[in-house]
């Protein structure tokens, strides 16, 4: 009977932390793309909007100027204000005609509320809002 010698302890060792090494990459490999689509995936306001400048229009007080700046990565289409006055009273106003603020640039936004009336002195809150949800709010003195 002829006797046969098994692998070297040396070569079944190296063999065994390759598999080991092999196993570990195609785990990381999974795991990374799972994290990676979950991340992704992940949906929120691209826009990230900037009141440079805010006053009541000197002339006729009914409504608020703003000077906003958007500096985000996607453009903002204001959709919506909110003005709340000093005594709480809170109005929302859908503006009809959404203005579009591209990344970079700066655009005037005209809010008139309709049944809250602006008085000479007073603080108000004004807060606007984007279509993707960004949203600024600013206090101005009228």
């Amino acid at each position: 009977m002829e006797l046969r010698k098994g692998i070297s302890p040396i070569v079944a060792t190296v063999l065994l932390i390759l598999i080991a090494i092999a196993t570990g990459i195609v785990i990381y490999a999974f795991a990374a793309g799972w994290v990676g689509t979950r991340f992704s995936e992940a949906t929120g306001p691209q826009a990230i909007l900037v009141v440079e400048k805010a006053f009541s229009n000197t002339t006729d007080t009914k409504h608020f100027t703003l000077y906003v700046r958007n500096d985000g990565a996607g453009p903002a289409k204001i959709v919506r204000a909110y003005v709340t006055s000093p005594d709480g009273t809170t109005e929302k106003i859908d503006l009809t005609n959404a203005i579009t603020i591209n990344p970079g640039e700066t655009e005037e936004v005209d809010v008139t509320p309709n049944n809250i009336s602006i008085e000479s002195g007073k603080v108000y809150t004004i807060k606007l809002v984007s279509s993707d949800g960004a949203e600024v709010t600013v206090r101005v003195r009228a």
